[in-house]
């Protein structure tokens, strides 16, 4: 509740509304499970504050579908740079494409928090590769290059910045450039170009597999460039990830 004021005391504050859909994004992005129990009301209150300063009735375009309306705006955050490069023709279908997946992702949000589905189904939603696949029979081979560069390049960056925060908090002792080392390691063998994760029975259990061996490449690699002292600063870095990895692999073996 204390979270929530705190958000609500920002919008109102803020009179921009692109730094509003930014934070919302973070949020929304950083973690799948924890988003259900906050996304729908989240939303809501976003769609209201977006609109409320200086205007009374409803904002432009509304149409009284709040799973449509947070869609749209979770869209324009999230893929507006790709659908902003399309042509005039395609933009509104291609549009409507990727807004009809994150409605389904908002329902499916809503039922979790009422007990009516489970969380698997909302990772799989939710995966980068159910989109894709939505996608398919809308978008041109070129359409979908371009899609794949621009997803690739937004996850590295997302992948990238959770790795470094992640490392900052961990291992506070690394010198700034063992940092920086570790850090590019990480990437070289874990970044989103080399991984790319299924969310669907035994895929899954072969993906974390295949993460905890890019893992241990890394580990090998930095062993051979820091020292001892640092390494052990290293450890607690890596120590987190592979925690996470195995139980990511659990939870996939219980569900087939």
């Amino acid at each position: 509740m204390i979270f929530r004021r705190r958000i609500q005391k920002w919008f109102k504050e803020s009179r921009e509304g692109c730094n509003k859909r930014r934070l919302l994004l973070l949020l929304w992005e950083r973690n799948i499970i924890k988003r259900e129990h906050i996304g729908h009301c989240f939303f809501c209150a976003l769609l209201l504050s977006a609109s409320s300063s200086g205007q009374s009735g409803p904002p432009p375009g509304y149409r009284n579908n709040i799973d449509e309306q947070m869609a749209e705006m979770q869209v324009q955050v999230r893929y507006g740079g790709y659908i902003g490069n399309l042509s005039d023709s395609r933009r509104e279908d291609i549009n409507s494409a990727i807004t009809a997946v994150f409605v389904e992702r908002n329902k499916a949000s809503r039922n979790i928090s009422a007990g009516i589905a489970t969380s698997l189904a909302m990772k799989e939603i939710a995966s980068p590769d159910y989109l894709r696949n939505q996608l398919l029979d809308v978008l041109t081979e070129d359409e979908l290059f371009a899609f794949d560069e621009f997803e690739n390049s937004y996850l590295q960056v997302q992948l990238r910045n959770n790795f470094n925060s992640q490392l900052a908090r961990t291992a506070p002792g690394l010198s700034e450039a063992n940092k920086k080392l570790v850090l590019e390691v990480i990437m070289k063998h874990m970044g989103a170009g080399q991984t790319k994760v299924s969310y669907s029975g035994g895929d899954a259990v072969d993906e974390s597999q295949r993460q905890l061996r890019a893992l241990m490449d890394a580990r090998s690699e930095i062993i051979s460039q820091i020292a001892d002292e640092q390494m052990q600063e290293t450890e607690k870095f890596l120590s987190q990830i592979q925690s996470g990895l195995l139980t990511s692999q659990s939870m996939n073996e219980a569900a087939n």
